[in-house]
């Protein structure tokens, strides 16, 4: 008895009894069972065990925690006269758990100034939740601590300040710390693997990926594979994706939903969406919404919009509720066809599932009714947006750029910046574009040297081309070779073909032909250089020129690409080319085309045709210049529907 004088002693009985408790509560909070749980904790205070016993005490966060009743949680913590240091790790670990980061934090603090130092599973967790919240300042502070107390090459907190690190986007102190772990586990490789990829440093990624197998330390899991898929869809690299699902497939994970979700969403981004729809269907519980929407967004990136309405069909067959990623694909593959009817429906949908708050979702509705032409709509549905992002102001803002409304390009853009938005590459693209269709060269250039000086933005190559064709436009053929001879980079194929259409507008050959030959050699493909060479030519009479470009073209083997133009009229889609005589109607088409020749010519319309082969008559080379996609529309539809012709 001697030894124990001093010291606090229970009988051995009292302390079996408090290890049965303790197991009881274990057991409430692993089964998440609230209920149970309660009644415990009742007879607990009846009968004093709760308020003598610190252990208990500290059992009883956990199971709250647990059953995600964090205030039961904090009460108990808050009734202990002298919480140790697990009472305090508990507590942060039930708030990191429960999603409650910043209170998480502030437990942590409270921990530092009641004078305890903190375990390695307190900083673990603190530095969790600094991690979600990607609060930097505070998780390089933790990090501070983990270094004064020893913990920071431990294995289980390195990890999780290396996931913090690269949460906040600090990729090279992420790595600093994960190259200081003497021994590494899949938890350490999967945070940095998945850092790489969420900060797009894809290919650091995928080697991070294959240092992971070559070391043979550590086995990879699904966490591992759904980052690294992530990846190589990122890349669209399909043969590194095909090699790693060889992986997940020896791994035995292909039947895990995260990693199939995975599969099927690399192999969309790769443009093999027969693989993604293999994928898709080997599911034994049935599709869900990430993978079908990933098919969805494969078949559109893909140009493939039927197949893509067809497996929106099939999800909503099957039961699967669209989310607002599944809308946003579809409504932009009906913007890239200008389907306003199945636009129109999907928009219903939307209204149906009260997603029409999303502001992504909204702006693709504004984008599509804009692109088929509905610009009043498209301004309608911005307006009831209620908190506009960038993305929807860069919407507004694009569909009145593709309609050459200048002045409501730049009202809108002065409201962005006035509500706070900061506008980004994509918005000065748009509002370039509009100025150079409008023809507003001062506005655009005041416009194009603000992006540096006020908003901190480098011009990128499409900034440059939008310039070179706003000068174009506007006949400054001049000062648009002044602009390119001063760039500090070299104009894209977009650039060289905007100053070769203003050569063929203005007949400038020495310009035209220095635009062409930089342009062949970007896009040695390109059939529309000679043609447009080939007009210049044809514009100043040096019809032996022209003779010879053609002569060029032959030897070859270069063959101008056929225009086309398309209508939808009673549920079909008919499509013409020039001088067309293939459809049943074309008796019809062609005396409707006659009609409007005469009437658009008494309104003192004068086709240009100065462009067109020398060996055909004017009235012969005026019809290749007829749209019969139009008069097609005018004898077939009601006089009241709007007609929407496309062209290519």
């Amino acid at each position: 008895m001697g030894k124990l004088r001093g010291q606090h002693w229970r009988p051995p009985d009292a302390a079996a009894a408090s290890l049965r408790l303790a197991a009881l509560l274990q057991s409430c909070g692993r089964a998440g069972d609230l209920r149970r749980a309660r009644a415990l904790h009742a007879r607990l205070v009846l009968s004093g065990a709760a308020a003598a016993s610190t252990f208990l005490a500290n059992h009883l966060i956990t199971m709250y925690s647990h059953c995600a009743d964090v205030p039961s949680a904090v009460r108990v913590f808050a009734a202990v006269p002298r919480p140790n240091v697990v009472s305090w790790t508990t507590l942060v670990s039930g708030l990191a758990q429960n999603s409650m980061h910043r209170d998480a934090l502030a437990a942590f603090a409270g921990m530092r100034r009641a004078g305890l130092a903190p375990t390695q599973f307190a900083l673990s967790s603190a530095a969790r939740a600094a991690a979600a919240l990607a609060a930097p300042r505070p998780g390089a502070q933790l990090h501070c601590v983990g270094v004064r107390l020893g913990f920071d090459t431990e294995l289980f907190v390195a990890s999780n300040l290396a996931d913090m690190y690269s949460k906040c986007g600090l990729l090279g102190d992420a790595c600093r710390v994960f190259d200081q772990m003497p021994h590494k586990d899949a938890v350490a490789w999967t945070a940095m693997i998945d850092g790489h990829a969420k900060n797009w440093s894809l290919e650091a990624a995928v080697l991070a990926f294959r240092d992971m197998r070559r070391e043979g330390l550590v086995g990879a899991d699904q966490h591992v594979f759904c980052s690294v898929l992530s990846a190589s869809g990122g890349l669209k690299d399909g043969r590194l994706g095909r090699s790693i699902h060889c992986c997940v497939m020896k791994a035995g994970f292909e039947l895990e939903t995260a990693v199939r979700n995975a599969l099927s969403d690399m192999y969309a981004k790769c443009g093999d969406v027969e693989n993604a729809f293999r994928v898709v269907k080997i599911d034994p519980g049935g599709w869900n919404v990430v993978s079908g929407t990933s098919l969805i967004d494969g078949y559109i990136e893909t140009d493939r919009v039927e197949e893509a309405l067809g497996t929106y069909i099939e999800l909503r067959r099957q039961g699967v509720e669209p989310n607002e990623f599944t809308f946003s694909s579809m409504i932009k593959g009906c913007a890239m066809q200008a389907l306003l009817e199945e636009g129109g429906q999907l928009h219903a949908h939307v209204i149906k599932t009260s997603l029409i708050i999303d502001s992504f979702v909204g702006s693709t509705l504004v984008d599509m009714y804009g692109k088929c032409g509905l610009i009043s709509l498209s301004t309608q549905l911005f307006n009831e947006i209620e908190y506009p992002t960038d993305i929807a102001w860069n919407a507004l803002i694009s569909v009145y750029a593709q309609h050459g409304h200048g002045r409501e390009v730049i009202q809108a853009f002065n409201r962005m910046t006035s509500s706070g938005i900061s506008p980004n590459h994509i918005t000065f693209i748009s509002l370039l574009t509009a100025c150079s269709h409008s023809g507003l060269v001062d506005e655009g250039l005041k416009y194009f040297y603000s992006m540096k000086d006020a908003y901190g933005i480098e011009p990128e190559e499409e900034h440059y081309s939008c310039i070179i064709d706003m000068y174009g436009r506007a006949g400054r053929l001049d000062e648009a070779e002044k602009f390119i001879n001063e760039m500090p980079i070299k104009p894209n194929a977009y650039g060289w073909c905007s100053l070769l259409g203003a050569c063929r507008m203005r007949g400038n050959k020495e310009l035209g032909e220095i635009a062409a030959q930089n342009l062949v050699k970007l896009e040695p493909d390109n059939t529309g250089v000679h043609v447009s060479l080939s007009g210049i030519y044809a514009s100043l009479g040096q019809w032996e020129d022209v003779k010879a470009v053609r002569k060029l073209m032959r030897d070859n083997r270069i063959k101008k690409l056929p225009g086309f133009s398309w209508v939808d009229a009673n549920r079909k889609t008919h499509v013409f080319g020039s001088e067309d005589w293939s459809h049943p109607q074309h008796k019809k088409i062609y005396e409707k085309l006659d009609k409007l020749s005469e009437r658009i010519k008494a309104e003192g319309y004068v086709p240009d045709i100065s462009s067109l082969p020398l060996n055909l008559e004017d009235s012969a080379k005026e019809r290749l210049l007829r749209y019969h996609s139009v008069a097609f529309a005018l004898i077939s539809m009601p006089a009241t529907k709007p007609i929407r012709a496309r062209l290519e």
